[in-house]
Order: C-alpha cells, then structure tokens, then sequence
C-alpha cells in the first residue's frame, strides 16, 4: 500500500507530523482517527528516483568527515559562514562541495544552517537537521555535531563489518558458479559423442546432466540475461515503499532472521535516542527522529504509534512493548530508566550492548554461510562427476 504523509492534532492539541499506510486518501484519514488523532492533511508521498547505493555511501562517508571539521572549527570560534567557507575550499568530494556552497549562500541570506540543510534531504536526514536545530536552539551546535559523528561513524563501521565479512563467500560463490559453468560447458560436452557412439542406455542422472549442458550451451546467453533481468527487476521492486514495506514485516515475523532483524532496529532506535535525548531534544521530539533512523520500513510504521502513544501521556516502554520492534531486554531496561529518569544512559547502555551482539550475530551468520556454500559446490560437482562416470561404466560394460 502507498504512503501518506500527514499532519494532524493530538487530543491535548499538539501539532504532530509524519508518515502512514494507508490504502487511500480516506483509508489514510481513518487510521489517523484509530490513532486517537485528528488530521489535518493526508498526502501521498511522492517516489523519488533512488540513488545509486555506492555513490550515496561515498556522500555518507563525506557528510560525516565534513561534519567533524565543522564541530572543529565551530568549537575553535568560528561564525557558522566562515566554518562552511573552510570546509568548501578543504573539500574534496565535488557533490558535497556542491551542497555545501548551497547551505554556505543559504546561510549568507539569513536561514539557520538547520533550515539550509534541510533542502538537501540526499545529504542531510530528517534526524540530522533534527539534531543541527536542537543544538541551533541549545546553544551547543560544537557539541551537537560531535555527538552525529558519533552516531553516523558507528553505523558506518559496523556496515563495514558487514561488507568485509562477505566478501570472501561472495568469492567463493562467484568461483563455485565459474566452476558448474566449466564442468558443463566445456567438460561435459566432450562425453556426449563418445556416449552417442557407444549407443549404450545411460543412467537418469547423466541424461539429466547432458540435457542440462546442451541448454546452457544453446540458450545460455538468453538465460544469462533473463537472470540478470531478473535480478535487477527484484532489486528495483524492493526499492519501492509498498514492497519493501511487506518485505520487511515479513523479515521481521521470519523465524531466526526475525530475531536479528529486531536487534538491529534495537540497537539504532537506542542509540538514536541516547544521542537526541542528550542533544537536548524531547522525548516526543526524539522519537519522531529516530523513527527516521530505523532501517526497516515495517519498525518504522510501528514507531508512529509509539509516538502517539508517549504524545497522549504513556510510558514510552509501554508503547515499544505494544509495538513489538524491539528486543523484550530493551522493553525491560527503557522502563527502568524510565523510572530512574536516566533513559539516556540507559538507551546508550543498551545501544552498546546490541550493536555488540548484531556484530557478534552477523558475523557467526556469515561464517555458516561458507560451509554451506562449499557443502553445496562438492554436492553438485560431486553429481556431475558420478553422472559421467556411471555412463562411463555402463558403456565399458556394454563393450564387454
């Protein structure tokens, strides 16, 4: 179902804004009165043309080092113009020097820097801005910035666990598929002659196995392409809101990967909420920016009823519970802050804590999958090899 971003009141008649599922227009209105709100606007969210993944990471990777120079030099005293000054002749990346002379002019006419980030949403999230206009109105922005950096470097190393734990069974994949590939394409064919000369029956599982190689031989380039086609078109769907929507509930319901897929929201929803809670922001205010954080799209859809929940006045370990997005230890411990008053420390406790056992999970993960892949190279070289060979036995008998 498509997206609706909406602006409604709360019971107390509090401004509240974001995003719903919703089938239309009136379906979108009708959750918003389930949700206890009264809405004022309801629009579908438009589908913007997604960015290539390693060109978005590069920018990522910029934001953050520019982010750390510009809490350096605004800590050092330096007016906010003449810190982005810097950093424009500094820069190296030629995008992020294009949106940074942006903000710089922005910021030259009178708008606040949160103001002039946030007209580059490819740049800069909706929490990031969040943060820059808390700190903006805390007096802290040197502070502020540093913390983001915090946040975005962690989240950043551990995608790096991640890539670097895969290279090496993509490796050993992409060998496997170039290994069947040279078995049945340039092995296999050089038997068929000598079995089609001997004119002996062969056993199933060698028809099976020549069958296979005269395909791949005759259509092999059609069903390469078909793959691929295949491929992309699954990518490019996933990338749409609907669909990846009921693709992440469904990882979240799936046994085992479900289990991880909670942790990992887990562990950004708690460290999303320590950094913006020590930023200065509200509890209310916090949540609606860490709802922005969470990588899966189903977590993000039950985030807004969190927010209603704590908006009308319950605990916030409450509404995670009821929600279901996070680990039952997390429910437990937020509560305790809660009670305690230090949520804070204790989200970033927690934060730690899970971002430790999802690179402890990922990791074990990964490794099964190396002897699985090789389990299954040796399975199926392993049967073309006997299929040949049991051809090759058939035919010596019928010679004898």
């Amino acid at each position: 179902m498509p997206l609706f971003a909406y602006r409604a009141l709360t019971a107390s008649g509090e401004r509240v804004t974001g995003e719903i599922e919703a089938a239309d227009g009136r379906a979108a209105v009708a959750r918003l009165h389930d949700l206890g709100l009264i809405p004022i606007s309801a629009e579908p969210v438009a589908l913007k043309p997604a960015t290539a993944p390693l060109a978005s990471r590069r920018l990522a990777r910029a934001v953050t080092e520019a982010s750390r120079e510009l809490a350096t030099l605004l800590g050092a005293g330096q007016p906010v113009e003449a810190a982005l000054t810097l950093l424009l002749e500094t820069g190296e990346q030629p995008r992020l020097r294009a949106i940074l002379a942006s903000v710089r002019d922005a910021v030259r006419g009178g708008k606040p820097l949160s103001e002039a980030m946030a007209a580059h949403p490819e740049a800069f999230s909706r929490a990031y801005v969040g943060m820059i206009r808390a700190g903006e109105a805390a007096g802290t922005l040197p502070e502020v910035l540093r913390a983001l950096v915090a946040l975005r470097e962690r989240s950043e190393q551990l995608e790096r666990k991640l890539a670097s734990a895969m290279i090496y069974p993509a490796v050993l994949f992409a060998a496997s598929v170039v290994a069947l590939l040279v078995l049945l394409l340039v092995v296999v064919p050089r038997f068929a002659p000598l079995f089609a000369q001997a004119g002996a029956a062969l056993p199933a599982s060698t028809r099976a196995t020549l069958a296979l190689a005269s395909l791949l031989s005759e259509h092999g380039a059609m069903l390469g392409l078909a793959t691929l086609l295949l491929v992309l078109g699954g990518l490019a769907a996933t990338r749409r809101p609907a669909i990846r929507l009921r693709l992440d509930r469904a990882l979240l319901a799936a046994p085992g990967l479900g289990r991880l897929a909670r942790e990992r929201a887990t562990a950004q929803a708690m460290r999303g909420l320590a950094t913006l809670l020590k930023g200065g922001l509200d509890l209310a205010a916090a949540l609606t920016l860490v709802r922005d954080m969470l990588a899966n799209h189903a977590a993000r859809a039950a985030m807004e009823g969190v927010i209603v929940g704590v908006r009308q006045g319950r605990p916030l370990w409450s509404c995670l519970a009821g929600a279901g997005i996070v680990a039952p230890l997390a429910v437990r411990l937020v509560r305790v802050g809660e009670e305690s008053g230090r949520l804070a420390a204790v989200a970033e406790h927690l934060a730690e804590a899970f971002e430790e056992r999802l690179a402890t999970r990922l990791t074990r993960l990964v490794a099964l999958i190396e002897p699985l892949v090789i389990v299954t190279l040796g399975f199926l070289v392993g049967g073309i090899v006997v299929s040949i060979l049991a051809a090759v036995v058939a035919v010596n008998d019928l010679a004898f």
